[in-house]
């Protein structure tokens, strides 16, 4: 998922992500000028998924532990735009046990169409906290919702208990 030639680098963040990091890309992505200038509900739809992105590396990213190969493969985040489109590109370390669960959301979220989507975020967000599973997929619907192109993403093994998860959303302006 490397950006094409020809696209603004909007934001471009490598590195662990805190609340902190959180609230200072947020001020970046508002702040920049590509940003301002878009219509208020590409706007919108792109800072909901830029929002969603940041919160899963956030919530779900599997600890490093001792500082070793794994420090090569920090936590990332960048929008860029090229023509009239916004990429939003994530990634994250996720523990090897997390990838098929993953997979299966991700490929549950990718075969369905808007309304089922509708239905599918309604049903997650009215469930009892008891029956709740663990990351029940609501920011992958949020992300799914807010882009009229299939959300792409990979896993790439880094050793026996690791791999990198990498997800990009394209949000037409």
């Amino acid at each position: 998922m490397i950006p094409m030639s020809g696209t603004k680098t909007i934001i471009d963040y490598k590195g662990s992500v805190s609340h902190r990091t959180i609230e200072r890309l947020l001020d970046k992505l508002r702040s920049a000028k590509e940003f301002q200038e878009m219509k208020k509900p590409t706007r919108k739809r792109l800072y909901s998924a830029f929002v969603e992105s940041v919160d899963n590396i956030y919530k779900y990213a599997a600890s490093r532990g001792k500082r070793s190969r794994l420090a090569k493969r920090e936590s990332a985040v960048s929008v860029r735009k090229q023509d009239d489109q916004y990429m939003i590109t994530a990634g994250n370390l996720i523990l090897n046990d997390d990838v098929d669960e993953l997979k299966f959301k991700l490929e549950r979220v990718s075969q369905l169409d808007r309304e089922n989507l509708k239905t599918l975020y309604e049903d997650i967000i009215n469930r009892e906290a008891g029956q709740e599973d663990q990351g029940a997929g609501l920011g992958l619907v949020t992300m799914a919702l807010k882009t009229e192109h299939k959300i792409k993403y990979s896993f790439t093994p880094v050793d026996s208990t690791h791999s990198f998860f990498e997800i990009q959303i394209i949000i037409n302006g």
